[in-house]
């Protein structure tokens, strides 16, 4: 994978990685905002749902909820 590092006057970073995000290191989290009624049917919320799953176990929970999932794990917030 391909990465350049920018970082500011403050030294806040940002790393810029060129790859397949799924292949990232089991050391770094992935997250994804979805809706409400959990359809992640389009776009690059179908990867993180064949992926992780989980939705069936959202929906039962009739939640507001923020998902995290972090090597693998889900969390709820």
């Amino acid at each position: 994978m391909a990465s350049s590092l920018n970082e500011d006057p403050e030294g806040s970073r940002i790393t810029y990685v060129k790859g397949d995000l799924f292949a990232c290191p089991k050391t770094d989290s992935l997250a994804h905002c979805i809706s409400e009624d959990c359809r992640m049917d389009a776009g690059i919320a179908v990867l993180f749902k064949k992926k992780f799953g989980g939705v069936e176990e959202l929906l039962n929970q009739r939640l507001d909820v923020v998902l995290i999932v972090c090597n693998g794990k889900m969390y709820l917030r």
